[in-house]
């Protein structure tokens, strides 16, 4: 007797795919753009922290932070409040949280850049991290270059042969910083 045969199957993976590997970290979170906001609202509390500082450390509640951001810091309500009055209370109410107003400042607003995607705590972190990052600059490109990271040397196919780079700092500042131009 003859066997029957198998109807034609599915392949459930087609042939020309390739996995993908997935990258590191909470997805959606990307610790250049949270350290950008941390300093936009750097430059922002910088300008509104004198009058703000006193009634927002008495502030008890959320409906007391949206009232206070609607009276001193109009052109900036929209950006903190309603969205972010439950992280600014507990930031501000963190055990933490410095005495000083210019540590206030930056402590506030590295706390908040996170917008609630990442606790208070992760985020002043990775706005630790972005800052620490060095971009290097090559300061005078010749057969031979001089670069931020310290090296001296020939250049290998016109990047530093130390830490890669090719970027190279404006001319005028080049020039000026060896004493060519008077």
């Amino acid at each position: 007797m003859l066997k029957r045969r198998k109807g034609v199957q599915t392949l459930k993976k087609t042939v020309d795919a390739f996995s993908k590997k997935k990258p590191r970290g909470r997805p959606g979170v990307r610790p250049s753009e949270i350290r950008g906001r941390a300093d936009n609202y750097r430059f922002i509390f910088g300008q509104i922290w004198g009058k703000l500082r006193e009634p927002l450390l008495r502030a008890t509640t959320e409906k007391e932070i949206t009232s206070i951001f609607d009276e001193y810091a109009k052109p900036y309500t929209q950006e903190f409040v309603p969205a972010l009055n439950s992280l600014i209370l507990k930031v501000i109410h963190d055990r933490r949280f410095p005495k000083r107003p210019e540590p206030q400042i930056k402590f506030v607003a590295d706390s908040l850049a996170g917008v609630g995607w990442v606790s208070a705590r992760r985020s002043r972190d990775i706005c630790e991290q972005e800052r620490k990052k060095k971009v290097h600059y090559i300061v005078r490109q010749d057969f031979y270059i001089e670069c931020t990271c310290r090296y001296k040397g020939p250049a290998l196919h016109g990047k530093c042969p130390k830490c890669g780079t090719d970027k190279i700092l404006s001319l005028d500042l080049a020039i000026g910083s060896k004493g060519l131009i008077p």
